[in-house]
């Protein structure tokens, strides 16, 4: 392996300070009601993860060209859409603890695929943005 093809991996493999940004935000935010639903239910390993699927499904997304060309008003208006979703979600859900309903354990299961499905939807509808 030469040096260029070192230093080209070593690029590729960088994560962009946006990107950090984006999933500390997501981060911060849905860790207030995963503390208070402790107590309510169990808490398990993807009531963490979900909130960071939703730009991270994204990206993957735009990777493999899923939707429009993606220019910067594109990037901007579809996160804003997708990090609103897994900001709300964890949220919501835990107001769905408190319904007195056979239906909340399942309707709590369904809103963590939301982001995910807000970034798949917002990819498929949004048009190409002017930059």
């Amino acid at each position: 392996m030469t040096i260029q093809e070192i230093l080209r991996a070593e690029e590729i493999m960088k994560v962009p300070g946006y990107v950090v940004f984006i999933l500390s935000v997501i981060v911060v935010s849905t860790v207030t009601p995963l503390l208070f639903s402790k107590g309510k239910i169990k808490v398990s390993w993807w009531d963490y993860a979900f909130p960071v699927l939703g730009p991270l499904f994204w990206f993957v997304l735009s990777w493999f060209h899923v939707g429009s060309d993606i220019s910067n008003n594109n990037f901007l208006l579809e996160m804003f859409g997708v990090l609103m979703a897994s900001i709300t979600v964890p949220w919501i859900r835990f107001a769905v603890l408190y319904m007195k309903s056979k239906f909340a354990p399942m309707i709590s299961f369904i809103l963590t695929l939301a982001p995910m499905a807000t970034a798949l939807l917002l990819r498929l509808t949004t048009s190409t943005l002017p930059d």
